[in-house]
């Protein structure tokens, strides 16, 4: 069950404090030491001042990743590049090219690490940043417990989401967004990378739609809150955009510590916990109708995912604070009857004569 935005228990969180910094060092990739318990930081690529991707390892081997930015500049990671690609392929994206996968990343990696793959990566994010719309403004925030609408704008943009910090779509509560999928034009590409024995001659009518399942949390001009719901998947953002003093925002997801990093004011930070729901295989796999295989609703395979924020600074902090956590995603065909004439349907296929393919009852070219 979701839980409305109040105060968290002070024995309620056992605090793991990481990243009590907002900045560490110039070098472009920082690795810190090993911790004894408790999320580990395995890298850190710092851009301009107030802005950094944290790699941090939790306690049961998965890697999260965290972004973090200063009010009016972009991040250095896309929200919507970090949605929909693997920690390792995020950090292929922003760190040198000469810095190697740290350990963690190997383990669980399933991509070439090449410099092909590595120049794709960072073409896709720097598409993605060219896309997200930026004010000019220059000046910060104030004292008074208020949040600029330029300030408001930004951080939506920064999360990948208007409904953030939009006064009237405070909410908790369940949302289906949609994602699209076509040859062209579309929010994903539809099987851009599809290598299959039986690979589909598409078109450009051909077309598939992701929907989404998410319990949301929408808190604008807020103080303390609290917000925990089981799934998938999890994107988390705070932003801090008033008062005299940075905020705590406390993440957490299965039985892993919790992670603490403070957010300073006009300075956000958002995270990606649980393994990745979007894209479907429709953007990559579309062979076999893999382009069906989205993720299913299970509680019993759903994990906890928790956010909090504490305010410490005084009583004119104010915090903007995002969550999603996603419990399903389903793909369907949604191309117009006639797309595909005779000879191409996007259905699940069992050989390479199958209608799904090239030709129909006969023999298809081999890719």
């Amino acid at each position: 069950m979701e839980h409305p935005p109040v105060k968290p228990s002070s024995t309620s969180l056992a605090l793991a404090l990481v990243g009590a910094g907002w900045l560490i060092g110039a070098s472009p990739v920082h690795a810190a030491p090993t911790a004894s318990s408790g999320p580990r930081e395995i890298a850190r690529v710092s851009g301009a001042p107030g802005n950094h991707v944290l790699f941090l390892e939790n306690d049961e081997g998965e890697v999260d990743v965290a972004v973090a930015a200063t009010y009016p500049s972009r991040p250095l990671i896309a929200p919507r590049f970090l949605k929909s690609h693997t920690a390792a392929e995020v950090f292929l994206a922003v760190a040198p090219a000469h810095q190697e996968l740290p350990a963690a990343f190997t383990r669980n990696a399933r991509l070439a690490v090449d410099r092909d793959t590595r120049e794709q990566l960072q073409r896709e994010n720097a598409d993605a940043l060219a896309s997200l719309p930026m004010t000019s403004d220059s000046g910060g925030q104030s004292l008074a417990a208020s949040c600029s609408a330029s300030f408001r704008d930004w951080v939506g943009n920064v999360y990948d989401d208007a409904t953030c910090g939009d006064p009237s779509q405070e909410v908790i509560g369940t949302v289906r967004p949609t994602d699209t999928y076509c040859t062209s034009g579309c929010d994903y590409t539809l099987g851009a990378y599809d290598k299959g024995t039986c690979q589909p001659k598409l078109r450009s009518c051909d077309i598939v739609q992701g929907k989404a399942t998410v319990v949301r949390l929408r808190a604008t001009n807020w103080g303390d809150l609290n917000f925990n719901h089981p799934g998938h998947f999890a994107h988390f953002g705070v932003a801090n955009c008033t008062g005299n003093g940075p905020v705590d925002f406390n993440y957490r997801r299965g039985t892993a510590s919790t992670s603490t990093v403070q957010v300073p004011l006009n300075g956000m930070l958002y995270v990606k916990l649980g393994s990745e729901i979007v894209p479907g295989n429709a953007a990559n796999f579309v062979s076999y109708g893999q382009w069906k295989t989205g993720k299913p609703a299970s509680g019993a395979t759903y994990v906890g995912n928790s956010l909090s924020v504490e305010t410490h600074g005084g009583t004119d902090d104010r915090v903007i604070a995002c969550g999603d956590i996603y419990t399903d995603y389903t793909m369907t065909d949604i191309s117009s009857p006639s797309c595909h004439g005779p000879d191409i349907s996007l259905c699940s296929g069992s050989n390479c004569t199958s209608a799904c393919f090239y030709c129909s009852g006969g023999s298809c070219p081999i890719n």
